[in-house]
This record gives structure tokens, C-alpha cells and sequence, in this order.
């Protein structure tokens, strides 16, 4: 449990930090939007995927269909501006 936990916090910090990085970038706020909407998703179906190389992105669509609606906008949103 902590080790998923763990994952998770790691997960969301590296979103965060690359959001940030960004600044006032054109996906800064899009990648906040997709962590505030689907951190519940992330933690369900990718909290055991290691961050980094785009893991956490390949297990979200592999899940697509089984994300929150709330998740699902938001990565689309992501998604068509990426």
C-alpha cells in the first residue's frame, strides 16, 4: 500500500514539475487540468507503472474506456492540443 502510494505521490509530483517547468507554456494548464481531473484514475489503473518515458500516458489509453468522464474530457482536451 505505501509502495502505491508512493507511486502515486511520485506520479504526480513529476506531472507537476513538468507542468511548472513549463510555465506559462501552452500546456502547462492543460497538464494541471488532466492531474486535477484524473489523479483518482491514475491512482486505479496506473498507481504499480513506474513515471517517466511515457508510461503513465500508454496506461491511461490503455484504460481509456474505463476512465472517469471527468478524466476522459480531460485528456482529450490534452490530447487534440499535444
Amino acid at each position: 500500500m505505501k509502495k502505491m502510494a508512493s507511486t502515486l505521490a511520485t506520479t504526480v509530483a513529476l506531472a507537476v514539475s513538468v507542468a511548472l517547468a513549463q510555465g506559462q507554456g501552452p500546456h502547462a494548464q492543460e497538464a494541471k487540468q488532466v492531474l486535477q481531473a484524473c489523479k483518482q484514475d491514475i491512482k486505479q489503473f496506473c498507481g504499480q507503472v513506474p513515471p517517466g518515458e511515457g508510461r503513465i500516458k500508454a496506461c491511461m489509453k490503455q484504460h481509456l474506456h474505463q476512465l472517469s468522464e471527468p478524466c476522459k474530457e480531460a485528456l482529450f482536451q490534452a490530447w487534440l492540443h499535444d
